[in-house]
């Protein structure tokens, strides 16, 4: 056959692959595995979004079985600028038919906009850690993503100079930045001046920023805010949104970006190209999840605290030091003292081994072979600290 020598052959594969051996014996024996490795929810989406509700207005909806516009119905397009206008003073000329892509999930809508501004031989500075899938969304458009330590170092350390982290690192083929607020994997919410700082850089040297704030809707004590709102970020920013965190739809794969017009024109072609267009089964919920209004997401944040709350609890009782997240879905655990340099594999098999799985942490960053990620939202509370208590035995059969 002949050889695969694209740049899309350096596509990591998931972070997942090394344990999946494992998982599968575990599967195979009957046992009961507890996943805080996914970033899912164990709630139930909005009454309202919930497919049999959607179903029940719409069963004889010729739409539904059609091929739907590409663009993806007005209706929910303008729901979302309108959302988006009222919750976020980033957005406040937002036009619907210009500004917004609508994707299968937001890491759909991401690849389509980076395959609309980057070329081969960009350079993407990729704030670490990060979610594993923006490296592979920035490789498979040709461009090379440049992992820059930065909100571990501002954990460290939170009267650093974000933007000047940032500079340290440019290359002369530098063409945007890719960072996430709140952070996945550990939480950490940018203060404006952080963005502030961010913003000039990217003023300053002509840049790209994409913003991932699939969390915005989660944070514990400080505010969210979007580096669109920065002065001269408007028409240079790409701020991606999805429905699988703010309103528990994973499974149903919808998100949605804003970003100038001339990014979302070329963005809905490589949309048109790989997908044609989002089911518009999924847009009718995800519309009805908006309408459902702040009472859902609202109780969602309280659960989510107390489920933080408790999960430090019993990660510090094993005696790890860890971070309070300020917002999001996630826990970043560093092993490294528990590991005293034996590889992270060894402890996250036994963590399997013992009925619970965390997300490794080398797919979150080079810099990051000691760390898991632990989802706090993705089981309900007793199983999410039974599984904290399985960790910890895992730990001492170390």
């Amino acid at each position: 056959m002949p050889t695969l020598l694209t740049p899309r052959s350096r596509i990591r594969p998931s972070v997942f692959a090394e344990l999946q051996s494992h998982i599968d014996a575990f599967a195979r024996t009957g046992g009961d595995l507890i996943g805080l490795h996914l970033g899912d929810t164990y709630l139930e989406p909005p009454q309202a979004a919930r497919l049999g509700a959607v179903l029940e207005p719409h069963a004889s909806d010729p739409a539904l079985y059609r091929y739907g516009a590409v663009v993806g119905l007005a209706s929910f397009r303008e729901a979302i600028a309108e959302d988006l206008r009222r919750r976020n003073r980033a957005f406040p000329g937002l036009v619907a038919e210009r500004n917004i892509l609508i994707g299968a999930g937001a890491t759909h809508a991401l690849f389509c906009a980076a395959q609309a501004i980057l070329q081969p031989g960009d350079d993407v500075l990729l704030a670490a850690p990060y979610w594993p899938l923006a490296h592979g969304i920035i490789v498979a458009s040709g461009a090379n993503p440049i992992e820059v330590p930065f909100s571990s170092r501002l954990y460290a350390d939170r009267t650093l100079d974000a933007g000047e982290i940032f500079r340290a690192a440019l290359t002369p083929a530098t063409k945007a930045i890719y960072l996430i607020t709140p952070n996945n994997p550990d939480g950490f919410i940018l203060t404006a001046q952080m963005l502030a700082s961010v913003a000039a850089l990217a003023v300053e040297r002509d840049l790209w920023v994409i913003a991932d704030e699939a969390y915005a809707d989660f944070t514990f004590g400080k505010p969210h805010v979007s580096i669109a709102s920065m002065e001269g970020m408007h028409d240079r920013t790409i701020t991606a949104y999805s429905f699988s965190k703010s309103h528990a739809l994973a499974g149903l794969r919808i998100g949605y970006l804003a970003a100038p017009a001339e990014v979302v024109r070329v963005a809905q072609r490589v949309s048109t190209h790989t997908l044609f267009n989002v089911p518009v089964l999924m847009q009718y919920a995800a519309t009805a999840a908006l309408a459902a209004g702040p009472r859902w997401l609202e109780r969602a944040l309280l659960l989510y605290r107390h489920s933080l709350d408790a999960a430090l609890q019993a990660l510090r009782a094993t005696g790890l030091r860890v971070e309070t997240p300020d917002g999001g879905a996630y826990v970043f655990l560093d092993f490294g003292e528990v590991l005293a340099g034996r590889p992270l594999s060894l402890l996250l098999e036994r963590a399997v081994a013992r009925g619970v799985l965390l997300a490794p942490g080398s797919g979150f960053g080079e810099a990051y072979a000691n760390h898991a990620r632990l989802c706090f939202t993705s089981e309900p509370l007793p199983r999410l600290v039974e599984g904290i208590s399985r960790l910890a035995v895992a730990m001492r059969d170390l």
